[in-house]
């Protein structure tokens, strides 16, 4: 003899299969890790960011995404890490960017 319960069970499993991969196709994608493009200029190196607008996330410094540390130069908050960003952040006085990050100036 047949569980009677089984087959509502079996019917209700089928049912939330059908909905989940329905919603996995039909989602819009989003955007998760961030892009990085470098082109060679004239011997230096370009560092260009690609950044989402509008995203909440912070670094541990309080530095909103897309923004300079205000606290660690030259350090910017990118998807809430902090990565070296010389050629738009900046470097303290005696210091020069060289491959993204601050020297000394020799």
């Amino acid at each position: 003899m047949a569980n009677p319960n089984a087959n509502y069970y079996g019917i209700l499993l089928l049912l939330l299969m059908f909905v989940t991969i329905i919603g996995l196709f039909t989602g819009e994608p989003t955007a998760t890790g961030f892009a990085v493009k470098e082109v060679q200029q004239e011997g230096d190196s370009f560092f260009d960011v690609k950044i989402i607008e509008n995203d909440p996330r912070t670094c541990a410094d309080g530095s909103l995404n897309g923004e300079c540390s205000s606290l660690i130069k030259p350090k910017f908050c990118l998807y809430g890490t902090l990565v070296d960003y010389c050629e738009l952040c900046g470097c303290d006085e005696g210091e020069v960017c060289k491959n993204r990050e601050c020297v000394k100036a020799e």
